[in-house]
């Protein structure tokens, strides 16, 4: 198991971390402010994804406390009070990780963690895990990839970061195809949790359809490669496989493209 040093040796590697397929593929309804977290959780478990081990079951507490603090997920302090109010309903968000174990494709639980936090002017918060949803989390049996974690932090909607990280797994490859059913169930995940956490207000917004998700989030993926804020961008055509089912063809497009 990895040591404290590993742990402050791990925050000062760099841009790139190592995010497993699990975790691209989960189904979850996280918003813009959410998926932050989620990397920020990611970003504290890389020494463990890195080495590939798991935690010791009998050698820890059942759940695992992290500190993270606002500033390293790219929070100004003009979104501090909103950034909080995201995080109070973290814990009402069910998520279903891929697995394995039991014949399932998915496993489903109540919650990725609980947050806790400092009401006033606080800087940081700390997350709860329970060790089988990290040990799930970090699991590498799916495949892995690279992401460029100030890329993640410059997309500007949570749509834009979901597809950043699909384009990422995707790299190597240059071009993908998916059926939009399966990529309309990634994207509007949100969706089945509005009843859960969101205002009235919220409820009864029409999402939006995925032809209109991916015209936005290609200029603003395009915008952020030309400002070097970002190294993934993509082109797409949609298409019918001949039996009623639509597909999405991407191409990869790099910052050395």
């Amino acid at each position: 198991m990895p040591t404290k040093r590993d742990l402050k040796k791990e925050q000062g590697r760099g841009d790139q971390i190592i995010v497993p397929m699990t975790v691209i593929m989960m189904r979850q309804g996280y918003d813009f402010w959410q998926n932050k977290v989620l990397l920020a959780i990611i970003d504290q478990l890389q020494p463990y994804i890195r080495e590939g081990s798991q935690y010791d079951l009998f050698g820890i507490q059942e759940d695992i406390l992290f500190s993270i603090r606002f500033k390293d997920m790219g929070i100004r302090r003009a979104d501090y009070a909103k950034f909080r109010s995201r995080l109070s309903t973290l814990s009402l968000i069910s998520v279903a990780i891929p697995s394995k174990l039991n014949n399932e494709s998915y496993k489903r639980y109540h919650r990725l963690g609980t947050v806790f936090f400092e009401e006033g002017d606080s800087k940081d918060f700390m997350i709860q895990l329970d060790k089988d949803v990290v040990n799930h989390i970090i699991s590498k049996e799916y495949g892995f990839c690279e992401i460029s974690k100030a890329a993640f932090l410059a997309c500007k909607t949570r749509y834009s970061q979901q597809i950043y990280l699909m384009l990422a797994s995707w790299r190597n490859e240059n071009q993908h195809t998916i059926p939009m059913a399966e990529l309309e169930r990634q994207l509007t995940a949100a969706q089945t949790q509005k009843l859960l956490c969101t205002s009235p207000e919220q409820k009864t917004k029409v999402p939006k359809d995925i032809d209109t998700i991916l015209t936005a989030t290609k200029k603003e993926l395009d915008e952020l490669l030309a400002s070097g804020s970002s190294d993934l961008s993509f082109n797409y055509s949609i298409d019918d496989d001949g039996v009623g089912e639509k597909l999405l063809h991407v191409e990869i497009v790099t910052s050395a493209s």
